[in-house]
C-alpha cells in the first residue's frame, strides 16, 4: 500500500471516529433520551392486562389457481374453493397459533418487568395500582400468498437474475394499547406486519473459459411447524414493540404541549441501551398512515 493511500485510509478512519464520537455525544444529550430512561428505570412494577383474539383471520390470495376451473362461481364458492386449495391456512390450528403467540408476548413482556395477566384474570388486575395498562389484540391475519423474489448478480458489467416464486405467509396483526385510566373512547388503532416465505439459498457459478453461467439453489419448503415457532417469535418481537409504543407515549407527554418526537425510541432489553428507530418495520405503525 502506498503512503498517499495509508494516509488517506488514516484520514477516512480519523472522521468515521469523530462522526461515531459526536453521533454518541449527541444521543447521550438528548433530552428525549433521558425521558426515555425515566421511563426505563422508573420504580415499581407495571401491569398489564392482555387480550388475545378468539380465532384467525385466514384468506388464500392465490386467486389465479381458480383459473383452471370451468365454470361460474359466487363469491362464497370461490372462497370454499381456495380454502380448500391453500397449502397452509387450512392446515394452521388456530387455537395453537394464538396460545403459541400469546406465550410468546406474555413471556417477553414478563422480561420488560410487567406482571401480565389474560382476560380470565381482570378481577386480579383490576386491583393493581394505576400503573396499570389495556392491551387489546383484536386481530391476527394470515394471507396465504406467493412472494416473488429475484435472485441477481453481475458479471463483466452485464446483470443476470433467476426469478423464484416463494411460498409465503403475510401475517398481520392490530393492537390497542391504553392506560387504564385513560377515558378516550376512540382508542388509536397499531400495526405491525411481517412476512415468512420458503427458505431460498441459491448461487451464480461463472466460467471464464467456457463463457458460462450456471445457477444453482436449494428450497427448504416453509412448513406448518415453522409458521408455530415464527407465532412465539412474533409475540416476543411484537412485545418489545408494545414497550417501545408505551416508552414514547410517555416522552411524548413529558415534553412541551404541541411539540412532536424527535426521534422514536427503542429500548434493546438484552443490552439495556436506548436508540433511534430507523426503519419503519421495526415498531408499531398507527393504522391511519
Amino acid at each position: 500500500m502506498s503512503k498517499k493511500n495509508l494516509t488517506s485510509k488514516m484520514l477516512t478512519v480519523k472522521i468515521l471516529t469523530m462522526v461515531i464520537l459526536v453521533s454518541g455525544f449527541f444521543y447521550a444529550c438528548n433530552p428525549e433520551k433521558k425521558l426515555a430512561k425515566q421511563f426505563v428505570y422508573q420504580p415499581g412494577k407495571r401491569n398489564a392486562l392482555v387480550f388475545t383474539p378468539e380465532f384467525l383471520y385466514k384468506t388464500n390470495q392465490k386467486t389465479w389457481l381458480l383459473d383452471s376451473l370451468k365454470g361460474t362461481f359466487t363469491e362464497e364458492q370461490k372462497d370454499s374453493l381456495l380454502w380448500e386449495m391453500s397449502k397452509y391456512i387450512k392446515n394452521i390450528n388456530d387455537s395453537v397459533f394464538i396460545k403459541k403467540f400469546s406465550r410468546g408476548f406474555f413471556y417477553q413482556l414478563a422480561k420488560y418487568g410487567f406482571n401480565v395477566y389474560d382476560q380470565d384474570a381482570i378481577e386480579l388486575f383490576m386491583k393493581n395500582d394505576s400503573n396499570s395498562y389495556l392491551i387489546n389484540i383484536p386481530q391476527i391475519e394470515l394471507d396465504e400468498t406467493i412472494y416473488p423474489y429475484k435472485d441477481k448478480t453481475v458479471i463483466n458489467g452485464y446483470t443476470y437474475f433467476h426469478q423464484h416464486y416463494l411460498n409465503a405467509l403475510d401475517l398481520s396483526t392490530w393492537f390497542e394499547i391504553s392506560h387504564v385510566n385513560d377515558t378516550v373512547i376512540n382508542k388509536e388503532v397499531m400495526f405491525a406486519s411481517d412476512l415468512i416465505t420458503d427458505d431460498l439459498n441459491g448461487s451464480f457459478d461463472y466460467d471464464e473459459e467456457k463463457d458460462q453461467l450456471k445457477y444453482y439453489y436449494n428450497i427448504d419448503t416453509l412448513t406448518i411447524s415453522q409458521v408455530y415457532n415464527l407465532a412465539i417469535e412474533l409475540g416476543k418481537r411484537y412485545a418489545g414493540y408494545t414497550y417501545d409504543y408505551l416508552l414514547n407515549k410517555y416522552i411524548l407527554a413529558h415534553k412541551q404541549p404541541g411539540d412532536t418526537l424527535q426521534y422514536y425510541w427503542h429500548y434493546n432489553l438484552n443490552y439495556n441501551k436506548l436508540y433511534p428507530v430507523w426503519d419503519e418495520e421495526d415498531k408499531l405503525i398507527p393504522v391511519d398512515e
